[in-house]
């Protein structure tokens, strides 16, 4: 059975992503795979060229000093990333009876990522890192580099979890707002919710009606609406009027540019969406 892989740091989406995570297994049967990452050991703390201006004993202390202190740190962080990943997982199992793996790894988040995807259906990670801005127009970079590479959803967590009772596509009969619309269709992951479609701008009725027949037909109560406004306004507005808990969108772009390239409508409701947003590949 593939898994969810869900990535945590120190910032304050952890939670929520472990939150996710649970309500994702549950509605999937999957068991997680929490990720913690650490970063690269490719910057030590070497000094510049100073040979000119030290003898060579006290440049040699200098750097032995230095290595040791790269190691000291290099021993603190994985300490504190087993406590994280310890934490994170106690934290789902009290939440509910779904199994848990814990990893932890050098490199970032997208190169985990990368090695994962052939085991995982869902990833899973916070808007913001912990070394992001909290600004609103600020993505963390791995976030971006994450769902640009990713072959698969990534469910990108809001700060805290609510439950997700109605879900909008936003829907433009394009290639990929057809696999969104297919994921919804499919997946048990969204059991249960109610479905909202939104076409905006120049989307035509007749499009919109043929995908609200089509999530009817698998079961889903539907609801359809359309808006003469730009994308993003009328993403906005339908979420905040309708109490929607997720916005799913489909990643846009050339498929020969697939992975490079996310469309700016899809990162700007990335930046701007109050709620939690899957992107679908």
């Amino acid at each position: 059975m593939d898994s969810i892989a869900a990535f945590i740091d120190g910032s304050t989406y952890a939670a929520s992503v472990c939150d996710h995570a649970v309500w994702a297994a549950g509605q999937l049967g999957a068991p997680v795979v929490l990720v913690h990452t650490l970063g690269r050991a490719d910057n030590p703390s070497a000094p510049a060229d100073l040979s000119g201006n030290l003898r060579l004993g006290a440049r040699r202390a200098l750097l032995e000093k230095l290595s040791k202190l790269d190691a000291e740190r290099a021993a603190l962080a994985q300490e504190r990333g087993r406590a994280l990943l310890d934490d994170a997982r106690a934290r789902m199992i009290a939440a509910a009876d779904i199994a848990v793996t814990s990893r932890l790894r050098r490199g970032g988040p997208v190169e985990a990522l990368e090695d994962l995807m052939a085991g995982i259906s869902l990833a899973i990670i916070g808007k913001r890192g912990e070394n992001a801005s909290g600004a609103m127009e600020h993505l963390g970079s791995n976030l971006e580099r994450l769902v640009r590479l990713s072959a698969r959803p990534v469910l990108v967590a809001s700060r805290a979890w609510r439950p997700i009772e109605r879900i909008l596509i936003a829907f433009d009969g394009g290639a990929s707002a057809g696999r969104a619309l297919e994921l919804v269709r499919a997946s048990p992951l969204f059991r249960g919710v109610e479905v909202h479609l939104l076409v905006a701008g120049d989307g035509n009725a007749a499009m919109l009606e043929e995908a609200g027949a089509q999530l009817r037909a698998a079961g889903f109560e539907t609801r359809m609406h359309r808006s003469a406004v730009a994308p993003e306004e009328a993403v906005t507005e339908a979420v905040r009027s309708h109490e929607i808990g997720l916005l799913v969108l489909g990643k846009s772009g050339h498929s020969r540019l697939r992975q490079l390239f996310v469309g700016s409508t899809t990162l700007q409701l990335m930046r701007s969406c109050p709620v939690p947003v899957m992107i679908v590949p």
